[in-house]
């Protein structure tokens, strides 16, 4: 029985690398930043239950910190093994924070281990990053080759396994070295936390299955790059049993051992395997890319790749498959693993990778129903919405009111904005009886065609939030009149664009400075799907809709690059207090206030910028493709519904007729 203390144990490697050592009977204390959180409580609960042999403790402790947080002196000096797992593996992460808790956070766990006496063994779980950009075949005896490291994430793997090495050399205890390949899911269950790396692969193919046909052969690009992959239970299998050996089981002094598969798939054998266990397209042809590859990346390619035109295109592209940009950066195609003599020493010990097409199924069995996006748009839309500044117009009631609702129930601080205070207290109280420990909740009233109070409202977020993350766009003022039932009534066309449009831009434009200094956000403009044709009766509305349309498409075209997304949502006619008073429409299948919301939530899950429903783009490429015949279909329907039962006489047949098969006109 050992003592172990271990760092990063809350993490998906820690996880199972705590599970294994408690099932071996040891006595674990686990260095975590947050020991009092539902997350740490919840594992420590899974882990007594795993064996009545051993005990775990956690304590608390911070890598940002010179004393690691820790008040106990000669704390380090008990423990025969010391497991550093604790890293940022965010790819994502800023070259900083990455830096200073990957290689220096090591660096102060060495120093404290040093200042307390430690004398045994140190673990440090490295990574094939650290080889950068070789070309060429990389063993467990290699380090610095003279490789670069473009990439953040590459360069602090190798950065502190170097602190690792010095501390080898120059003090006193020992030290082995893990370089896991890229690590997914369990191979026996799939099981894994989140889509990262080699899971990207898996979007794609549930990306390609949702859009075409299971029989449309697709041309594959062939290459030769191998993507190191290698099961979460095997890594840890192989760590447990190496770290604890004594160092004369050893091969010839070996303290570095890379925990790969010598026989991993290429990208595009990986793929394959992937569309075939999910039933996907198949593959018509495969077209090799190395050369055009190889290309691509001389030097007389250099000023073509590096045209902004290629970088939007590129961060676009992979945008709409929600891709990360950073993932290719973190790829080493010129690079094979040697892990020879750490696959002879596991072998001793009947220890070794399984086959990937022994698992591959199995993990894409898991991620298809734990992980896929698209089936699982709740836990997107928590990530997106919890602690986010939502603000919310013509909030008291319909479209407003729900969405409000979803947001707060998702973790978002709701500032909620109406005219009528009493409503909108009545709102609140609504909202906070769905529970607590959801979001927050706040009110404002406010009279959005007053330009004034507009920027008292901008002047109230910036005093009390700072600004926004998201601006829902949404209070709004709607006439349903013909223009020839409209003579002297002028008003209505200012009435509808001082609200739809002066007031709702006087808000985004006073907004938007804030947005851009906190680096970015999200408007989200309530426009309406009869903009997309030439709809009767809702002239001045629509207008008021299109020209809002225009500024936020404007806005876009300016602002993308500042991770600014503009987005409109071109909704149907929805069951609102706002349509109520149209008679027509009081037994109309209308869409409903909550399925409205959902479609805000989906806007901003998915970053659209423009969300339109089946029936509006089959109606806006009809309008395409025939704008007179359009015209005449609406003004036929006009005639067939008109405001007055007596108006056009001519077409009572038709009236009736249609009225039998339409009772209730969407007009």
């Amino acid at each position: 029985m050992n003592r172990c203390l271990i760092t990063g144990a809350t993490g998906f490697l820690g996880q199972y690398l705590v599970e294994a050592l408690l099932k071996k009977g040891h006595q674990l204390t686990l260095l975590v930043r947050n020991p009092e959180s539902a997350a740490s409580k919840e594992l420590n609960d899974r882990w007594r239950q795993v064996t009545e042999k051993s005990s775990i403790k956690f304590i608390k402790f911070d890598l940002s910190k010179d004393d690691l947080g820790l008040t106990k002196k000669s704390l380090l000096k008990e423990f025969d093994h010391v497991y550093h797992l604790a890293a940022i593996y965010d790819l994502s992460t800023a070259e900083s924070d990455m830096l200073n808790t990957n290689v220096e956070g090591t660096r102060r766990l060495l120093s404290r281990l040093k200042q307390d006496g430690f004398k045994g063994c140190f673990h440090f779980v490295s990574s094939i990053a650290v080889a950068g950009d070789f070309s060429g075949q990389f063993d467990e005896n290699m380090f610095d080759a003279g490789q670069k490291h473009d990439h953040a994430y590459h360069l602090s793997k190798f950065e502190s396994e170097k602190v690792v090495r010095e501390y080898k050399q120059f003090n006193d205890f020992s030290v082995r070295i893990y370089r896991p390949s890229a690590i997914v899911g369990h191979s026996e269950t799939g099981h894994i936390d989140k889509i990262d790396g080699p899971y990207y692969l898996f979007l794609i193919v549930s990306f390609l299955k949702r859009w075409l046909p299971g029989k449309v052969p697709l041309a594959l690009p062939k290459t030769k790059v191998v993507l190191d992959i290698v099961p979460v239970d095997y890594v840890v299998e192989g760590l447990v049993c190496i770290s604890q050996l004594k160092d004369d089981d050893l091969l010839q002094d070996q303290f570095c051992f890379h925990l790969s598969d010598p026989n991993t798939a290429t990208l595009s054998d990986l793929f394959t395997k992937v569309l075939s266990v999910s039933d996907g397209p198949s593959i018509g042809i495969s077209v090799p890319v190395d050369q055009v590859s190889k290309l691509v990346f001389s030097k007389q390619f250099k000023m073509i790749r590096n045209l902004q035109a290629i970088h939007i295109l590129k961060r676009e592209v992979l945008k709409s498959l929600k891709i990360p940009e950073h993932i290719f950066e973190a790829l080493m195609p010129k690079l094979k693993f040697d892990s020879k003599k750490t696959l002879s020493l596991l072998e001793t010990y009947s220890i070794a990778p399984p086959k990937l097409n022994d698992y591959i199924e199995v993990l894409w069995e898991y991620y298809n129903k734990e992980l896929d996006p698209q089936k699982h748009r709740l836990n997107s839309a928590k990530k997106l919405f919890n602690n986010k500044r939502v603000l919310i117009t013509g909030g008291s009631s319909g479209i407003g009111f729900e969405s409000a609702k979803i947001a707060y129930s998702l973790g978002a601080k709701v500032i909620l904005v109406a005219r009528d205070q009493a409503k909108l207290d009545e709102c609140e109280n609504n909202i906070k009886g769905l529970g607590t420990n959801l979001g927050e909740i706040s009110t404002y009233s406010c009279d959005l065609s007053d330009l004034n109070a507009c920027d008292e409202l901008v002047r109230y977020i910036e005093n009390n939030y700072g600004s926004v993350d998201i601006l829902f766009s949404n209070a709004g003022r709607s006439i349903r009149r013909s223009v020839s039932k409209s003579q002297g009534r002028f008003h209505d066309l200012e009435r509808t664009m001082q609200l739809n449009y002066f007031g709702a831009a006087r808000l985004i434009l006073g907004l938007l400075p804030g947005m851009l200094k906190q680096g970015g956000g999200q408007v989200v403009h309530s426009s309406s799907m009869g903009t997309i044709s030439a709809t009767p009766r809702f002239g001045p509305y629509m207008a008021s809709k299109i020209a809002l349309d225009t500024l936020m498409d404007s806005m876009a075209a300016e602002f993308t690059n500042q991770n600014m997304t503009f987005s409109i949502i071109k909704f149907p006619l929805v069951q609102t207090p706002m349509v109520a008073p149209t008679a027509e429409f009081k037994k109309s299948k209308l869409t409903s206030p909550e399925q409205a919301a959902m479609m805000f939530v989906d806007t901003v899950i998915d970053q659209s910028r423009m969300r339109v429903p089946v029936t509006g783009k089959l109606l806006s490429l009809a309008s395409f493709l025939s704008p007179n015949i359009m015209t005449q279909l609406y003004n036929y329907a006009f005639q067939v519904w008109p405001d007055d039962p007596q108006d056009f006489p001519e077409m009572s047949f038709d009236r009736v007729l249609m009225k039998y098969f339409m009772p209730h006109s969407p007009l």
